[in-house]
């Protein structure tokens, strides 16, 4: 499996070269033979949805490059929409990681340990 960041640039590429009209860099690569499933077709909702979790992770990290409030705050509230386990909302963590066929456990597990891990090093 991808590290979360691998995939999250890979997603993050293809979408800005979609947005600049760059189909041929745009194609997905072909899925995983272990897996079944087919490549995600992105759409514009899913490209919102992953940059909702490209921010979330960038206020949890503090790593905005411009703020738009107290990055302290952000990162309380990035930190509280990842350990919400709401399924009812749209946009809430489990909706998009499921919408971006990532496994909101695991990617829960991986960004808040990601932090840690910085923060221990500091």
């Amino acid at each position: 499996m991808q590290d979360y960041d691998e995939m999250l640039a890979q997603a993050g590429a293809e979408n800005a070269a979609r947005e600049k009209g760059d189909d041929a860099a745009f194609k997905m690569a072909e899925a995983d033979p272990s897996q079944d499933e087919q490549p995600i077709q992105w759409t514009p909702e899913l490209a919102l949805r992953l940059a909702i979790l490209e921010d979330a992770v960038a206020c949890y990290r503090m790593t905005l490059k411009r703020p738009r409030q107290n990055p302290e705050i952000l990162a309380r509230q990035a930190e509280f929409w990842f350990r919400l386990d709401d399924w009812d909302s749209p946009f809430s963590f489990n909706n998009i990681c499921e919408a971006l066929r990532l496994d909101p456990v695991a990617t829960r597990d991986k960004v808040l340990g990601g932090r840690q891990d910085n923060r221990s090093a500091a």
